[in-house]
């Protein structure tokens, strides 16, 4: 497998296995074929961590919008500065320079937006321990997703920790209706499981890289 065939999501079983036992725990079958086609669209690595998925969603990082700006050969740049008051962080604002355009992107993002406090009795988490990094990566991924007209993809980190129950292992939804699934007798050749998609979501799977070409 070519790394253009990696970076378009044509994952073989073992490499599946690996993705839904790191950047896709816990999704549904759903969920798991909506990030690779995802990631087949946009061309992003999984394995890199440029995009992954949750119970909560598909998310692309900071560093995965750089790589589409890049990619354009329309990026021209980019630059964020903080604001200050009373001597605590207040807002962050990226700047994005694209070459097509006369004028640049400027997004502001402000802290309290954004901030997620750590439930009493946990460490502090990635908020309040460098909260100018988890402001900064919210501005960035704004402005470039404005400059560079990415829809339907977002930072983990602009979102709220309000992950759903996970769906049972055994039971999926399949066109609005709830349906019990089996998974497929076939196992990988490299590590001795079964193939982590379902039957009934397999199909779906090789049908749209079928349409797409693949």
């Amino acid at each position: 497998m070519s790394n253009a065939c990696v970076a378009v999501g044509e994952y073989n079983a073992h490499q599946r296995e690996i993705l839904l036992e790191t950047v896709a725990k816990g999704c549904s079958p759903e969920q798991f074929m909506l990030m690779l086609e995802l990631a087949r669209k946009y061309q992003l690595d999984p394995f890199a961590r440029q995009i992954w998925a949750t119970r909560a969603g598909i998310f692309v990082g900071r560093d995965g919008f750089l790589t589409l700006a890049h990619r354009s050969g329309d990026f021209d740049g980019m630059e964020t500065t903080f604001e200050e008051r009373d001597g605590k962080l207040f807002s962050a604002t990226c700047t994005v320079w694209h070459k097509a355009m006369s004028h640049p992107f400027r997004v502001t993002v402000r802290l309290d937006e954004f901030f997620r406090p750590t439930p009493p009795g946990k460490k502090p988490g990635a908020w309040e321990r460098m909260p100018y990094v988890m402001l900064q990566k919210c501005a960035e991924s704004h402005a470039l997703r404005r400059a560079f007209c990415v829809t339907g993809l977002y930072d983990e980190a602009e979102f709220p920790p309000n992950i759903p129950e996970p769906v049972p292992e055994t039971t999926a939804t399949i066109d609005g209706e709830p349906a019990t699934v089996e998974r497929l007798p076939g196992k990988c050749s490299r590590c001795g499981k079964r193939d982590p998609l379902t039957l009934a979501f397999r199909q779906r799977y090789s049908d749209a890289f079928a349409a797409a070409g693949k």
